[in-house]
């Protein structure tokens, strides 16, 4: 497996003081948790922040670090650009600002092994369910995973959390799924578990 870092984004649109030196952190991956799964979403006027999302993320902010990270195989497949991507990103964490809202980082993987577009056409150790970006992440910031939690809506989220030791969450439908993981329907309830088992 090859060993290639995901796009590393660390917000241009500052953060909250108060989370310097934490060293516990929410990830959270972005569609279907953040905003609407649009499948392959390709364009910022698709973007659609899900409900509650705006005051789970400013009830958490001053606990815990937000971190998200997510696989964008769009890139890989040449669905879209990273230029695109990035687009894409600059305009939801402007939207979260609008709103007083500051993530510290956000991480995305290109990456797919069944690609068409070099050089992200590749097997990589960011994508998740591997969990590099949350390690890489854990590291920058000198985070402490048994304090951290992973925020999906897809197995492999859960599975990238495990990998890097970290409380895996699962936001869906009641039922969707088989997995040993809490089931939340929102952002919301998810973040009130955490608030009440912040360590």
């Amino acid at each position: 497996m090859t060993i290639t870092p995901a796009i590393h984004h660390v917000t241009t649109f500052g953060t909250q003081p108060q989370r310097s030196g934490l060293r516990q952190a929410v990830f959270l991956d972005r569609d279907g948790v953040l905003i609407r799964d649009k499948h392959y979403l390709s364009e910022v006027a698709g973007i659609e922040i899900l409900p509650g999302v705006i005051e789970a993320l400013r009830a958490l902010a001053p606990h815990f670090r937000l971190i998200m990270v997510t696989n964008q195989s769009g890139v890989a497949r040449g669905l879209f650009t990273v230029a695109r991507l990035a687009q894409i990103h600059d305009a939801l964490l402007a939207r979260f600002a609008r709103q007083d809202v500051h993530l510290d980082a956000l991480y995305c993987c290109p990456h797919h092994r069944d690609g068409t577009l070099a050089p992200y056409a590749i097997a990589c150790a960011c994508r998740k369910p591997q969990p590099g970006m949350l390690l890489h992440a854990i590291e920058k910031w000198e985070l402490d995973p048994a304090r951290c939690f992973m925020l999906g809506d897809q197995e492999s989220d859960m599975l990238a959390g495990q990998g890097a030791g970290v409380r895996s969450l699962m936001i869906g439908p009641d039922g969707a799924g088989k997995h040993a993981h809490p089931l939340y329907p929102d952002l919301g309830q998810a973040a009130r578990h955490m608030l009440a088992h912040a360590r």
